[in-house]
């Protein structure tokens, strides 16, 4: 038959502080660079601050289509990187059509 070993109150908390010995020894990750970080715009007024456009040109791009945002109901998010990103994109569709 099997018997059942209960630690004892000393050798428990022996291995709580080896525990905590180990989990706070560890050297701490390095913080994020600021440009690992997701900058988000959760309005059409950010939107249009972060482009250095007005409210009306920032609803006109998102209505067009020209920039990429998720919708909640009534709530918009845009993620900078991504806004930056189709900016250049249909910029360069423009000159494009300019040079032709």
């Amino acid at each position: 038959m099997n018997k059942i070993v209960f630690p004892t109150p000393e050798e428990i908390e022996e291995i709580i502080y080896k525990s905590l010995t180990r989990y706070f020894s560890v050297p701490n990750p390095e913080p994020k660079s600021e440009s690992d970080s997701v900058k988000y715009l959760h309005s059409i007024r950010e939107l249009a601050k972060f482009l250095g456009c007005s409210i009306v040109t920032a609803q006109k791009l998102k209505n067009s289509g020209e920039i990429r945002y998720r919708q909640f109901g009534r709530k918009v998010l845009f993620i900078a990187s991504e806004v930056l990103e189709d900016i250049a994109k249909n910029h360069n569709k423009i000159d494009k059509r300019n040079k032709k």
